[in-house]
């Protein structure tokens, strides 16, 4: 949604989002300059890393004060510049850090194609998921945000924290279960809290456009979904890399194994289920009042995403695949018996509050239309409560107006969602904007009606 109105003031939220941010680079920073003490991540991984990490976050901000701008010259310059800024910190971290730091020995080629062969699965991840929201979908710019978080940003901070990790825990433990609890460990806590932080200065930032346990789902899914692909292609070129004197083909194959493991077959069940329970968590506390609530609910988000990954880690140490005719559904089972469990408590948490949410906008839909103020009117509220019915009606817009009249409607539809959106918040208190952020909706809703029943020149 794009904002209403200019915010004259910055809430508390926002010196709590600039102190987390401020934190994890120092984290990343310092965390860097050891693993090179340590010898564990060659210097070139820092030199190259470090700017990668700024760029993505200044990336970030032009993105969001986009959504803020009301002039559409200062909304596409600021575009412009979190684009190129996105763009060259996307270079750096594929073509430099991933490529010649972690997959030289495979070398640039075979990373190249290892991270192509992952958009394809990596793209329809993400349709599906920003489809889950079935009301009010999320701006594609701040779900590329979360995909950009999780894939540079939070794998830069496990990247160097791991490595730290691992090389204490080397010098420290013997090889044996205690080692591989603490590798387990060490997955399960750097990585999901290095995924939620994004989630949560999402929450913080852009409060606006974070409604509900929904959009938590969605936003921490697309977070898990970035850090996935980063993984996969870590992985793939690895495993050729470590198969490749046993000829090109079997290190083929070892690394469509990974490919298929981690972007098919975990794809939804891996990261993105993980970082979705921390979302869930998020979005749930953004309807609470007390603020002790708040954090309970953010807390135990990040400590279901922390067990569940520390169960799979667990699981695959102690009950590796065997070589057996059957490993291919062995591999499986274990994926559907381990992470089912926790996938399904996300599609739980998801199917509830799409039931709350579509309950909610069809009170707030209808109080508008009895209001008699024009901007929903009283046959609408069937058809905007209805995923389906909405896109009967595109169509049926399509078909007297063309692709214009489809895109008229489609705006339409989605600004009077705001505003429902907007009524149901203020009626809980969960805002700090003021009245005439609505009544600015309730304009732009009649603006865009008569531009919509409007036949075009």
């Amino acid at each position: 949604m794009e904002a209403a109105y200019r915010h004259p003031w910055r809430p508390a939220r926002y010196w709590i989002a600039g102190l987390i941010g401020v934190a994890v680079l120092l984290v990343i920073v310092a965390s860097s300059i050891l693993a090179i003490l340590f010898r564990q991540v060659p210097a070139r991984g820092t030199i190259f890393g470090l700017p990668a990490v700024g760029l993505v976050v200044a990336a970030t901000v032009f993105g969001v004060r986009a959504l803020h701008d009301h002039d559409l010259a200062s909304r596409l310059r600021d575009l412009y510049r979190a684009g190129v800024l996105l763009g060259i910190g996307l270079l750096l971290w594929l073509l430099v850090v991933d490529v010649f730091t972690f997959t030289q020995a495979a070398g640039p080629a075979v990373a190249v194609v290892c991270a192509l062969a992952c958009v394809p699965t990596t793209s329809i991840g993400l349709f599906v998921v920003r489809r889950l929201d079935r009301y009010e979908k999320e701006p594609w710019r701040l779900v590329m945000v979360a995909v950009a978080w999780g894939a540079i940003v939070s794998t830069s901070l496990v990247v160097w924290v791991e490595t730290i990790w691992d090389s204490v825990a080397s010098r420290t433990l013997v090889p044996g279960p205690a080692l591989d609890v603490s590798t387990a460990y060490s997955a399960g806590i750097s990585e999901e809290v290095a995924k939620g932080l994004a989630v949560l200065l999402l929450y913080l930032v852009m409060r606006d456009e974070f409604d509900d346990v929904v959009d938590g789902i969605v936003y921490g899914a697309a977070v898990g979904l970035g850090f996935n692909f980063m993984e996969s292609v870590t992985y793939m070129t690895h495993v050729y890399a470590v198969f490749s004197a046993e000829g090109p083909g079997q290190a083929a194959f070892a690394a469509a194994s990974q490919w298929y493991s981690r972007q098919v077959l975990s794809l939804f069940f891996g990261h993105a289920t993980y970082s979705a329970l921390v979302g869930a968590g998020i979005g749930l506390a953004r309807q609470l009042r007390r603020r002790r609530h708040r954090v309970l609910v953010i807390l135990s988000g990040f400590l279901a995403a922390i067990a569940a990954h520390f169960a799979w880690d667990a699981w695959v140490a102690y009950f590796p695949i065997s070589s057996s005719p059957f490993a291919l559904v062995e591999m499986h089972l274990r994926t559907v018996f381990m992470q089912g469990p926790f996938t399904s408590m996300v599609l739980v948490l998801l199917a509830m509050g799409l039931q709350v949410e579509g309950n909610a906008l069809g009170r707030q839909l209808i109080v508008e239309a009895a209001s008699n103020q024009g901007a929903v009117l009283p046959d609408e509220i069937p058809v905007l409560v209805r995923p389906w019915q909405r896109f009967r009606a595109r169509l049926r817009a399509f078909g007297r107006g063309g692709l214009a009249g489809y895109r008229r409607l489609h705006r339409l539809q989605r600004a009077q969602l705001e505003l429902a959106m907007e009524r149901w918040h203020r009626e809980r208190n969960e805002i700090d904007e003021p009245l005439a952020a609505e009544e600015e909706l309730r304009r732009r809703v009649l603006a865009l009606r008569q531009a919509a029943w409007t036949p075009s020149p």
